[in-house]
């Protein structure tokens, strides 16, 4: 585990309108304001854009499977920055959903607005961090140190987890696992996302 600590520094809300691209307008936008490193929060919609919903096989490194999606999808989701190679490095991971369906995953390449995505911007100062490229898992990660001239790795000490206290007189009672109760088709959906074979 890495950390690094900062500040609070400026606050931008910003909204980018139907047609834009929000991944170009946002890493614009950051670079016009001089932001090094910070966080998004955006909500809104889009009418097409690129994912990243995990890999084709969880191995390091990994092989990304992209999704396209287009038609409208509503999405929330969040982004860091972090001072990169060339400039602010953003990355966004969001949900969209339409129509009974939804995706998780990273944003990439593509995120066109549909009607609007109302964005807030926070940036953090004070901060020592850097997204550099990690050759084991050939990814941009964030490289976070502490500012007592520390390596930038903390050692943690183990947490004892401790048993929840319970009301005096009631019973600890182990949960019964319930039945899916999905609609037969999203529940088939999930499954074959999952690779879980049906019960």
């Amino acid at each position: 585990m890495q950390y690094t600590e900062g500040q609070l520094g400026r606050v931008f809300v910003v909204r980018i309108d139907d047609g834009e691209d929000m991944l170009t307008s946002l890493r614009q936008f950051v670079h016009d304001k001089g932001v090094r490193a910070g966080s998004i929060v955006f909500l809104g919609a889009l009418m097409n854009g690129r994912m990243v919903t995990g890999p084709e096989e969880p191995v390091i490194p990994p092989v990304p499977h992209f999704v396209m999606f287009e038609g409208g999808w509503e999405i929330f989701g969040v982004g860091t920055i972090y001072p990169g190679e060339e400039g602010p490095h953003i990355h966004y991971h969001a949900s969209a959903g339409r129509a009974g369906h939804a995706l998780t995953g990273c944003l990439r390449e593509k995120a066109v607005t549909y009607l609007i995505i109302e964005a807030v911007i926070y940036e953090f100062t004070g901060l020592s961090a850097r997204r550099e490229f990690d050759e084991k898992t050939q990814l941009h990660l964030p490289v976070l140190k502490h500012l007592e001239g520390a390596s930038g790795t903390q050692e943690q000490k183990p947490v004892k987890e401790e048993p929840l206290p319970t009301t005096r007189g009631e019973k600890k009672e182990e949960k019964k696992e319930e039945k899916s109760e999905l609609p037969g088709g999203l529940a088939e959906i999930i499954r074959d996302l999952t690779r879980r074979p049906p019960t």
